[in-house]
């Protein structure tokens, strides 16, 4: 079985300084975004799946382009037989969910909502991804890929703020933790889109992300377009 953690905006910087060792691994690093113009969600996570770069189509889109939706066939879920996303942007993205996370963080800056209000939806989503993240790891899939968005979408408003985001990345290094505990033969990767720097109280994406495996294997600054091709000739189902 194949398990990928999802993080995004996981920062690598704040894993090191922190210490989270179920994030890191027994292989971890940092990815490198050289290749895209800008750190965009939905432009990496899709490229991630595909394995090619996809920033000029997916912009040629404008607007439109939150709901892109690429088929499996066109990404490395073709070499698995029986395979579970959830919330993965640009394929089985939770689109309102994800409108309302914008719309409240443009509030913000609006003053029309709080950041309780914004953290509430993040934290509600979350609760659900997890609940359905754990409930698939326990039928028989070949891969299953939960997408966690809280390191990001809580980053963006208190990413400087250091002891609330050692609490979320807490989380994320305890999902981590009962995925190896209680899948020990899977291979598990955590791979994030991007990381988070501080911008005062606030934060911003950065220009790398970061990746980790439970395998003793040497990779030196991956793109994310790599990881498809390593997928599917290395960790895909017998």
């Amino acid at each position: 079985m194949l398990i990928i953690l999802g993080y995004d905006g996981l920062e690598y910087d704040f894993v090191e300084k922190n210490n989270f060792p179920n994030l890191k691994q027994q292989s971890f690093g940092k990815t490198d975004l050289s290749d895209f113009k800008e750190p965009r969600t939905i432009v990496i996570w899709s490229s991630f799946m595909v394995g090619r770069n996809l920033e000029a189509d997916i912009l040629k889109q404008g607007a439109k382009m939150w709901g892109t939706k690429i088929k499996p066939e066109n990404t490395f879920l073709k070499n698995f037989k029986n395979h579970y996303t959830i919330d993965v942007p640009g394929f089985s993205y939770v689109l309102k969910q994800h409108e309302t996370e914008r719309d409240l963080l443009k509030g913000f800056f609006d003053k029309k909502n709080t950041i309780k209000e914004f953290d509430k939806c993040a934290f509600d989503h979350h609760k659900f991804v997890k609940e359905q993240f754990f409930k698939e790891l326990k039928t028989n899939k070949d891969l299953v890929f939960g997408y966690f968005n809280l390191a990001d979408v809580v980053g963006h408003l208190s990413f400087g703020l250091e002891l609330k985001m050692k609490l979320i990345y807490q989380e994320l290094n305890d999902i981590a933790k009962k995925v190896q505990i209680e899948h020990p033969d899977a291979t598990i990767l955590i791979i994030s889109d991007h990381g988070m720097q501080a911008i005062g109280q606030f934060g911003d994406h950065s220009r790398h992300g970061f990746w980790s495996l439970n395998k003793d294997i040497a990779l030196n600054n991956p793109k994310p377009t790599d990881f498809a091709n390593l997928i599917a000739h290395n960790f895909q189902a017998n």
